[in-house]
C-alpha cells in the first residue's frame, strides 16, 4: 500500500498577508496564509525506512522542520526535489508500506 508523507498544517507558521497595512482591521477577520518552506531530502528513493524516521526536512524562518515516515516500508517516490518550495497540506513523497 502506498502511504503519503504530508506536511501537517500545524507544522507550518502562518503570516498575515495584510500585516503591512495599518489597521482599520479590528472590525474585519484576518486571513492568514501558510508560509513557504524549502525542501531537503535525507532519504533516497529505494531506502528502507522505519515509522518515525526522518525522511526529509524543510526550512522556514531559519527553523528546521523534520518530516517523518508514517510507517515502516520503502521510500518509493519523492514529489519534490531538494530546494523546491512547499507549504502546508502538500504531499512530499510516498512510502510503500511493509507487509
Amino acid at each position: 500500500m502506498k502511504i503519503p508523507i504530508i506536511v501537517p498544517e500545524q507544522a507550518m507558521p502562518k503570516k498575515d498577508p495584510d500585516a503591512i497595512q495599518l489597521c482599520p482591521c479590528m472590525t474585519k477577520p484576518v486571513k492568514l496564509k501558510y508560509k513557504i518552506c524549502t525542501m531537503t531530502w535525507r532519504k533516497n528513493i529505494g531506502d528502507t525506512v522505519n515509522k518515525g524516521d526522518v525522511v526529509c526536512e524543510g526550512e522556514v524562518e531559519k527553523k528546521a522542520l523534520e518530516f517523518t515516515s508514517p510507517c515502516d516500508g520503502i521510500l518509493i517516490e519523492q514529489c519534490l526535489d531538494d530546494d523546491d518550495e512547499f507549504t502546508a497540506g502538500i504531499t512530499l513523497g510516498y512510502i510503500e508500506a511493509a507487509e
